[in-house]
């Protein structure tokens, strides 16, 4: 078995339609609307509502509001496409609390593999590429129940609610499962994500050090 190619898409439509791609990982066909992430240069931004697709990254970035009690969901979820060197919504991200499209939805992100696994593929988020902290504010400062940061995998089915909970993302403590076994042929696996920012735990300007990792064995 060798490692397999994996490649990160996101759905930048409303229409909760699966990746149709080709068989080496591409965008799909052109009614998919699915488009290959940059790992090296794009990023992922949750803003408020003020912030609209095709923004520039140069302009003004308008983040979430920390509420002054309980807890808020981000209003709309970006990547930064510095290819474009705009924010291109991901309008089905997050529940109906946001201020997009979402909910219970199937088909937002997906992590296509050109081959099979010796385990169950992970999603996980850490401070850093290095991988050896998940303790900053943003991811609950020490403590994974607390991250804003909250993924659900969707790969077999839909949430199941229009205002899914998620599981907390911060290192290898609180991480979710892409799928339910090994993959033994090439697969797309989906996920949806949000955050959620809380009062008295959550900080202004913590996000910058999120690293969202997959982890994956092959032999």
């Amino acid at each position: 078995m060798t490692q397999p190619n994996t490649y990160w898409l996101f759905n930048d439509t409303e229409n909760d339609g699966a990746n149709t791609g080709n068989a080496s990982g591409g965008a799909g066909d052109a009614s998919s609307n699915w488009v290959v992430m940059d790992l090296t240069n794009d990023s992922l931004a949750w803003c408020s509502d003020q912030q609209n697709d095709g923004d520039a990254i140069s302009g003004t970035r308008f983040p979430v509001v920390i509420p002054d009690s309980g807890s808020n969901e981000a209003e709309k979820t970006f990547v930064k496409d510095n290819s474009a060197a705009e924010f291109a919504q991901v309008p089905l991200a997050g529940t109906s609390a946001g201020g997009q499209s979402g909910g219970n939805k199937r088909y937002v992100f997906a992590i296509y593999f050109d081959g099979a696994t010796a385990g169950i593929p992970y999603l996980e988020a850490w401070d850093n590429s290095a991988h050896d902290t998940a303790e900053n504010n943003f991811l609950g400062g020490g403590t994974p129940a607390d991250s804003s940061i909250r993924a659900i995998a969707t790969t077999n089915a839909v949430p199941g609610s229009d205002t899914w909970a998620g599981t907390p993302l911060a290192g290898t403590d609180s991480r979710i499962e892409l799928d339910t076994a090994a993959l033994t042929a090439a697969k797309n696996l989906y996920f949806n994500i949000k955050q959620l920012v809380t009062n008295g735990i959550h900080s202004p300007g913590s996000s910058t050090a999120l690293v969202l990792t997959l982890r994956y064995l092959y032999s």
